[in-house]
């Protein structure tokens, strides 16, 4: 026999080889017709030798994925007889004598009459063509396939929940923080989201809503007040705001309630365009503060087993941070409630007009030793008083009312020089206060004879007092002394004295108005003076508004100021 040649006498031992062999083993001619089958063809495809022996082997056995025969031109199969080259393909489809289609993995090498390496070795005689059976092979990959596309997808989720906690851990403030999450969850778990809040007064309010497609002034009217919360619920959402778990709205099942609630609901699932929806509670330590509602526009999408639990997981972080954002607002409220209780209201004495400003700090927690104080005097004078207590807490705030509070004594009862009312603080708070270090601004505006205006101040470690004048000219009042509190601290606190040119704007300030981490202090100061130069003419109210707008707290700090405007 020469190389490449089949020998296919009865008996052979090439003969006993194909019979034993495990892999459907087939031989054809020049023209594509069979001329061997061997008995493991037989059990794969189901026909027998004699049933195949000179049929057309495209014809009989290659399917496409509709179970067609597919143009001969375009059989793999057949290629190695067309070119000589031998070929191999992976889960083909062949089909079986039932009709049923089997999934094959096979190979193909041509066959040659002579030497397929001799001269005059011409084109192939035949072909031989051996295939398994790839069903289990194919089955076993494609599992490999799904299951790693679902760690991919579990991934990819894993990643937009970690996002999605970051993004919404980065603001306490309540509305910006369910616009980010809605943008967020739109379109990685569906086309369209919207929340509806339990507002802490019994209202309910769908505060946001996004759509892949719609553009926001397309459901901008779907936002605002929604009908109350039925007593007795019956809607899905109506269940979920009444502490009820997780509803799936699948296409087709949604059915609309009486309630007023449900009704609304509807119509925004009709301008969604929905086909199917999820909705699920805001709720965070016993407590339910909306609901999340995500839903598709497109047939064919729903919310699974898998989808509900990263919904869930969603809302449920939400809810956590939503009753975080919830109780920093009250917290900063009660916090600010109380320390504007602890500053008195102004005097208008007279022609004399005054203005106060005070912003808590950013940080909830900081409820401040910052102060401003004005009072008569038994002398007909204005006491004016800008300080801070040294921290950031509640005692802080107790230990501010106690200097606050001393200092307004101490100024009614002695008819001294501010510098000498400073001094005297300093041994009482020695005495009888916790108070340890604070900064502080007195001065007495006092009307001179002919209408003119004076002011004499001592300054105990304070930003100095800013002048302003009706035509914008301004000036520091630079006095300096050693601030209060501290024993081991040596100077003198000097009084300074200076005429107010009518119309011009006395302002004391706290250092959180000026004083930031990132920017130096001369820089902020200069700023100060610019804006006030600036904003002179302008009504006292306005003034104080304006000057805060321009020179922008870092919100560090808390921030007072005063603002003494002098009759012209």
């Amino acid at each position: 026999m020469m190389a490449g040649q089949v020998d296919d006498r009865p008996g052979t031992t090439h003969d006993r080889l194909v019979e034993a062999m495990n892999s459907g083993v087939l031989a054809t001619d020049e023209s594509g017709r069979v001329t061997a089958w061997n008995p493991r063809a037989q059990q794969l495809l189901g026909h027998t030798r004699d049933e195949v022996l000179g049929r057309p082997v495209h014809r009989l056995l290659h399917r496409d994925a509709e179970g067609h025969v597919p143009p001969e031109r375009d059989c793999r199969l057949m290629r190695a007889l067309r070119t000589g080259v031998p070929d191999h393909g992976d889960a083909d489809r062949f089909a079986h004598r039932d009709g049923r289609l089997v999934m094959c993995s096979w190979s193909s090498a041509p066959i040659y009459a002579g030497d397929p390496d001799g001269p005059g070795a011409g084109p192939p005689a035949g072909l031989v063509l051996v295939f398994q059976d790839a069903a289990d092979r194919v089955a076993v990959e494609r599992e490999r396939r799904d299951r790693l596309a679902q760690v991919r997808r579990a991934n990819s989720r894993l990643r937009l929940v970690a996002e999605i906690t970051t993004v919404l851990a980065s603001t306490l403030n309540e509305e910006e923080l369910l616009r980010r999450l809605v943008r967020l969850v739109v379109p990685a778990l569906g086309d369209w989201a919207e929340v509806d809040l339990l507002i802490p007064d019994g209202r309910v309010e769908r505060v946001t809503t996004t759509h892949r497609e719609l553009s926001a002034a397309d459901i901008a009217g779907l936002e605002g007040p929604l009908p109350p919360l039925p007593r007795m619920p019956q809607g899905p959402l109506a269940r979920v705001l009444r502490g009820g778990g997780t509803v799936v709205v699948g296409a087709g099942a949604d059915v609309r309630s009486d309630e007023p609630l449900d009704a609304a609901r509807h119509e925004l699932f009709q301008v969604m365009d929905a086909h199917s929806a999820i909705i699920t509670p805001l709720a965070a330590r016993g407590e339910t503060y909306g609901a999340l509602t995500l839903g598709y526009s497109r047939p064919g999408h729903g919310y699974g087993p898998d989808d509900r639990l990263v919904v869930e997981d969603v809302a449920r972080r939400t809810g956590l941070v939503l009753a975080n954002a919830r109780l920093y607002a009250e917290q900063r409220n009660t916090a600010e409630a109380m320390q504007r209780n602890l500053l008195t209201p102004l005097p208008q004495p007279g022609e004399l007009r005054l203005e106060a400003r005070y912003v808590p700090a950013a940080q909830v927690s900081w409820v401040g030793g910052d102060w401003y104080d004005a009072f008569a005097l038994p002398d007909g004078g204005t006491g004016l008083v800008i300080g801070d207590i040294e921290g950031h807490d509640l005692p802080a705030a107790a230990r501010m009312a106690q200097v606050r509070n001393m200092l307004r004594a101490l100024a009614w009862d002695m008819a001294e020089p501010p510098s000498a009312v400073l001094a005297r603080l300093d041994g009482v708070m020695a005495a009888v206060s916790d108070a340890e270090l604070a900064t502080a601004v007195f001065g007495r505006v006092e009307e001179q004879p002919g209408g003119r205006w004076h002011l004499r101040w001592c300054n105990a470690g304070h930003p100095p007092p800013l002048l302003i004048t009706r035509d914008g000219g301004t000036q520091f009042l630079d006095e300096h002394g050693v601030l209060l509190g501290d024993p081991d601290l040596t100077g003198t606190r000097p009084d300074g004295t200076r005429d107010l040119p009518p119309s011009s704007t006395l302002l004391l300030y706290t250092d959180g108005l000026v004083e930031t981490r990132d920017s130096d202090l001369s820089d902020r100061l200069t700023s100060l003076r610019r804006h006030g130069s600036h904003l002179a003419q302008l009504p006292l109210p306005d003034f104080c508004d304006k000057l805060l707008e321009r020179v922008e707290p870092s919100g560090e700090d808390d921030v007072a100021l005063l603002a003494v405007r002098i009759p012209d």
